[in-house]
């Protein structure tokens, strides 16, 4: 089951990498920091800079930021990069791999990584996250193993699936009797994956008898911008898929309605606070229903749009 909520009850499916980092002076860090253990290239500059520091106490922000091509007008400017208040250019990218003496494959993946960290669309962001897989590749990068099981995660609609079907009676860890569940919409490559990625993740999980379990009831996922930019696809998914049933499902096996109608713009906010509240209530009623044998997967999807500008 997947909801949305103020909270979010599995914190390894966060919608974005982070872009929020400590202030520049709170650690000491001794040993190289390996760009390949990053996925923030904010969090990453930060600690390159403490690490120079440690080799020289008399080593400054404004020193790396000179070391970087900026000029004499740009003090502090390290914290506002640091703190997500300004952006790397271009320009910028080249200066920083040479003041941090990134080798050429380092360079890349910083480039990639800064691309990443500023994408606007998840277009873009998946785009140069495929470059950062390509360049972390043989090296010791588990932050992009785990962040590649979230982004498949929230880009395709059999994981979401197959984490309900576990709870189905009669469940069966086998890609056959699995692809029959599903109306053979789905391969076994895409089973074992899915499967594998659920497990990484931490989503499902292994009881005493070996068998697949949900290792929660219910994931949501905090209610803003970001979630919402990056959970597009899959709403996009299950869109067509709904489209879908309306031709090829029987009336028995299907519900749908539809309101359009006109409001002040001052009530828009509490019809989304209205639908969340409706979300809330099914899944505390239907979802880890351990009263009842489970015998199916349903989707249930709600959308509030803005039709007129």
């Amino acid at each position: 089951m997947l909801g949305n909520d103020t909270k979010t009850t599995e914190e390894v499916i966060s919608a974005s990498v982070s872009q929020e980092t400590e202030t520049i002076e709170t650690k000491v860090i001794t040993e190289r920091p390996v760009i390949f253990e990053y996925m923030n290239y904010r969090v990453f500059l930060r600690d390159m800079y403490l690490f120079k520091k440690s080799k020289n106490s008399n080593y400054s922000e404004n020193a790396f930021i000179y070391a970087a091509g900026f000029g004499k007008n740009s003090r502090g400017y390290l914290g506002l990069i640091v703190k997500n208040k300004r952006n790397l250019t271009s320009k910028s990218i080249l200066g920083f791999s040479t003041a941090m003496d990134l080798s050429a494959e380092e360079a890349i993946y910083f480039e990639n990584m800064v691309m990443f960290n500023q994408a606007e669309t998840e277009k873009e962001k998946l785009y140069f996250f495929e470059r950062m897989k390509v360049g972390a590749r043989g090296k010791k990068a588990k932050l992009v193993q785990v962040l590649e099981h979230q982004y498949r995660y929230l880009n395709e609609w059999h994981l979401v699936v197959l984490r309900e079907l576990v709870t189905l009676k009669g469940f069966r860890e086998e890609p056959e009797w699995i692809i029959s569940k599903l109306d053979k919409k789905i391969t076994k490559e895409k089973v074992v994956e899915g499967l594998n990625d659920l497990m990484a993740l931490g989503l499902v999980t292994r009881n005493e008898s070996g068998k697949l379990v949900q290792s929660e009831p219910v994931v949501l996922f905090e209610d803003n911008a970001a979630n919402f930019k990056s959970s597009a696809n899959l709403h996009k998914q299950f869109a067509l898929k709904a489209a879908e049933a309306m031709e090829q499902l029987s009336y028995e096996k299907r519900a749908a309605q539809l309101i359009t109608l006109s409001i002040p713009n001052s009530q828009f906010e509490n019809l989304r606070a209205e639908m969340k509240e409706f979300t809330k209530k099914i899944l505390e009623k239907y979802a880890g229903n351990t009263q009842h044998a489970n015998d199916l997967v349903v989707q249930i999807g709600s959308q509030l749009l803005q039709i007129t500008e």
